[in-house]
């Protein structure tokens, strides 16, 4: 999917809520209590990014210790900086790009090992 900057309201399970949607969206669900939210949340097989928000600094540690997703913005609706490790959860790719282990991420390290014979 891919649309202009929208806000949608869809019902559970639809689509737009469990598939990755680029372009700026935000989808926007009631939730009956922190749990349901998180349930929400991890509702998908993907994980890229989502966002927290709440003036509770023990609420924000506790629900994005247990949403699944690579980047998680608190208060914010962007997460992504130069210097810390981009990437998603479940299906939405592999490794981190950006920050100071992305180079691991496109790395394939091979041992190879030769047995020579001394050069009398």
């Amino acid at each position: 999917f891919w649309f202009p900057p929208t806000v949608l309201t869809p019902r559970r399970g639809d689509r737009t809520v469990t598939e990755e949607i680029f372009g700026p969206v935000v989808t926007v669900l009631p939730f009956d209590d922190e749990a349901d939210g998180i349930a929400l949340a991890n509702d998908s097989v993907y994980g890229l990014s989502g966002s927290i928000w709440t003036e509770n600094l023990s609420r924000a540690l506790r629900v994005s210790r247990a949403v699944e997703s690579g980047n998680l913005s608190v208060n914010s609706h962007s997460s992504v900086r130069y210097s810390t490790p981009f990437g998603g959860f479940k299906q939405s790719g592999l490794g981190r790009e950006l920050g100071p282990d992305a180079p691991l991420s496109f790395t394939e390290t091979k041992n190879v090992f030769f047995a020579m014979q001394e050069a009398l």
